[in-house]
């Protein structure tokens, strides 16, 4: 008798890394006819800076939560490399379990080689589309979100779904000690690159409305030079809700989106409901990882 694998994927950070970490864990139990199995406690339950939790409950994924005992080995491994960052192979087999650990910030293609054997765990952030391109549209399925509850965010989405919406997001990491540490090389964009990239947009697109996605209304936003008619869509104008502010971001055509996994993902899902309508996605160059953006977007 066969026994089934489980592909175990460890989940921690916010929302955007979760869906990376769902997707590339996703795909390999898809190819190789595994059962996908979701730890949503252990990446969490000592994140005393940023307070993460678990927040892929409310999307259709394919997946169950682990049981309180099959956590035990993502324990003992993390144990074992205490006391250095983390192994220095991509694969590594021990008794208590098969762990499949990222070891650059770049796409390893090495990971979609690997043959299960037994259980195997997943332990990264791995933000490439790469891992999971030939299962893109069984992941825009499975992780697009569902419809808010109030009206406000139905109506402004119908709005965006039905205009030359763009959706302008921007992650500002003011939570962090050191925003340039979340920007590969340190390079952080200022105002000016933004608002550059927005007047290249407008070229192309002079009757696009423009939408603007962040955390709350920033000094900054006042320095970008934004027609009249744009929208704040942040926290201070009652727009709460992660999920809600996602689906609110798949629902706009064009896109500009700083270095961020949640923005990333507006952008990548937004194609599931734009269909065949040709979209411009403007992503920034200083992602910490180099291979996070689409062959099909821009940079700036």
């Amino acid at each position: 008798m066969t026994i089934p694998i489980s592909i175990f994927a460890y989940l921690n950070g916010g929302l955007g890394n979760q869906l990376f970490q769902y997707a590339t864990a996703r795909a390999m139990a898809y190819r190789h006819n595994a059962e996908l199995v979701l730890d949503n406690w252990s990446g969490f339950v000592r994140d005393r800076q940023y307070r993460r939790h678990y927040e892929l409950a409310p999307l259709p994924v394919r997946a169950r939560i682990a049981r309180p005992w099959q956590r035990l080995p993502i324990w003992l491994y993390r144990w074992q490399y205490r006391h250095r960052r983390q192994p220095p192979e991509l694969v590594n087999r021990h008794r208590y379990g098969d762990f499949l650990q990222e070891t650059e910030i770049s796409f390893l293609p090495v990971l979609l080689q690997v043959q299960p054997v037994r259980s195997t765990w997943l332990v990264g952030y791995w933000q490439s589309p790469r891992y999971f391109d030939d299962c893109a549209t069984l992941l825009r399925s499975e992780l697009m979100p569902p419809p808010p509850n109030q009206r406000r965010f139905l109506t402004l989405g119908d709005e965006m779904q039905r205009t030359n919406s763009v959706a302008l997001g921007i992650r500002l990491y003011e939570e962090s000690a050191d925003p340039a540490v979340h920007a590969r090389e340190g390079r952080v964009k200022t105002a000016a690159d933004i608002r550059a990239t927005v007047e290249r947009l407008r070229l192309r697109q002079p009757q696009a409305r423009f939408y603007i996605f962040c955390a709350h209304r920033s000094p900054l936003l006042d320095q970008l030079n934004l027609p009249d008619d744009t929208v704040s869509v942040t926290h201070d104008d009652g727009f709460t809700g992660t999920l809600e502010r996602l689906w609110l971001m798949t629902r706009c055509r064009h896109h500009i989106i700083t270095n961020s996994s949640y923005y990333w993902w507006g952008a990548w899902l937004s194609a599931a409901v734009r269909g065949s309508e040709s979209q411009q996605i403007l992503a920034a160059d200083n992602f910490v990882n180099s291979d996070s953006l689409c062959p099909q977007w821009e940079t700036f």
